[in-house]
């Protein structure tokens, strides 16, 4: 009876601690997002003094939270020429947790979220000038509070992380994303480096998670994994996956290089880009839980064996002899076909038609999701079978095993001549109760 009530004290005294720390990272992010809607930063429009204040203050709640600046004060500062041929300037505010890895600490994610808005604006009303702000709550301050917090999370527990993380703070979004632009074209030279860039914006509008979208820009069958499996958590939220984009931010500079991107955002609303984008409407239960999705979905992505691979937009060397390289299937006229079918096909009548799950990994209750990637040659044979993203070695072994006996396909082909495409598919293992 003693042992009983002990454990349940312990268990009362873990849940109020839970609480009190989740109180705390509201109070947090809340304390941030109402100084950069404050009066006194006026809306925060791209190279005013507004904008530079904003970008001291996310520099100290860096500081705050032990990170390390990349660029010295002021930033990554760069300058916008306007449409009247003036020049303005802004910067971005970069922070980095330095993975532990020899090797790996030389690789990056980038958690990334705009810190600019739209400004001020004056009125005359009953002929009295009147002065609008754009406050921006949730375009952009929500997701500048939440990678603020990520940033702390993960800054307290950096033993964790392989890879670096970059958190960045941009400058200018609202003027055509030149900050995100600078910071991939020009400033960042490890550029090729980069795993994934994680892009926040308008993160605040959602009610308990439960409105939460991510995009992934294109098709990335490593990525839908990732956010399945981090899904699959204790306690996660489950976002709403797209395989598309959504709105220009500032994940499409990165996109546009082949880099994988998610754009996390509670969608678009009837205040956005409205003086009435304001404090009281953010739910910062919903930004808590996005917090705690990302600190799991970067640590997943820090410690993969390898990069996740690159998009079709990658850039191709010149040199190279375009029909002897490897394409992605949305590259060409006509993708790799198994059987008259795609990838579905050939996961429903080959894939889990021979596939058996492991009677060792039954026993303990292993399941889980592998990746696995392959070539399609020219005469359509399977070849360079390889996990991409591990489950467990017994399930990897199986989805390999009936993967590599893979009958041909018919090739891909570009202007009626075959080429070799790249495919990956997820093998899903799942016990049933």
């Amino acid at each position: 009876m003693i042992k009983k009530i002990i454990l349940i004290i312990a268990l009362l005294s873990l849940s109020v601690a839970g609480l009190f720390a989740q109180s705390e990272a509201v109070s947090r992010m809340r304390q941030n997002l109402l100084v950069l809607t404050a009066d006194s930063l006026m809306g925060r429009a791209a190279g005013t003094i507004y904008e530079y204040k904003s970008a001291r203050y996310i520099e100290k709640q860096f500081n705050k939270s032990g990170l390390t600046l990349l660029y010295p004060h002021p930033g990554q500062d760069f300058s916008i020429l306007t449409a009247k041929e003036d020049t303005l300037k802004s910067q971005n505010v970069v922070a980095i947790v330095q993975g532990w890895h020899p090797t790996l600490k030389d690789e990056y994610i980038i958690v990334g979220a705009h810190y600019d808005h739209l400004g001020q604006n004056k009125l005359t009303i009953d002929g009295k000038e009147t002065t609008q702000i754009y406050r921006g709550a949730d375009d952009n301050a929500s997701g500048v509070a939440v990678m603020l917090e990520v940033a702390k999370m993960i800054r307290a527990q950096s033993f964790k992380f392989k890879r670096s993380i970059l958190f960045v703070a941009f400058g200018a979004e609202e003027r055509g994303m030149n900050g995100s632009w600078y910071f991939a074209n020009r400033a960042f030279a490890p550029i090729d480096k980069v795993s994934l860039m994680i892009n926040l914006d308008m993160v605040g509008r959602g009610i308990d998670g439960s409105d939460m979208h991510t995009y992934t820009f294109m098709p990335h069958t490593q990525l839908v994994t990732l956010l399945k499996d981090v899904s699959d958590m204790p306690l996660m939220i489950s976002p709403q996956i797209h395989t598309a984009d959504y709105f220009p931010s500032d994940h499409h500079p990165f996109a546009s290089l082949g880099i994988p991107t998610l754009l996390f955002t509670t969608k678009l609303h009837q205040d956005y880009h409205t003086p009435k984008d304001t404090p009281d409407k953010i739910r910062y239960s919903t930004m808590e839980h996005l917090s705690q999705y990302l600190f799991n979905l970067v640590e997943t992505t820090a410690n993969m064996e390898a990069m996740l691979e690159r998009t079709a937009f990658e850039p191709k060397d010149e040199n190279s002899e375009d029909l002897d390289r490897i394409f992605s299937q949305n590259e060409v006229d006509r993708p790799a076909t198994y059987m008259k079918g795609d990838q579905r096909r050939f996961m429903q009548e080959w894939v889990y038609h021979y596939l058996r799950y492991p009677s060792q990994a039954v026993e303990v209750g292993i399941q889980g999701r592998v990746v696995v990637s392959f070539i399609v040659e020219k005469d359509g044979k399977v070849t360079n079978v390889e996990v991409t993203k591990s489950a467990h070695h017994l399930l990897d072994n199986e989805a390999l095993r009936v993967i590599k006996v893979s009958p041909k396909w018919k090739p891909a082909s570009i202007a009626g001549q075959p080429v070799r495409v790249k495919i990956s598919v997820p093998v899903e293992f799942k016990l049933t109760k």
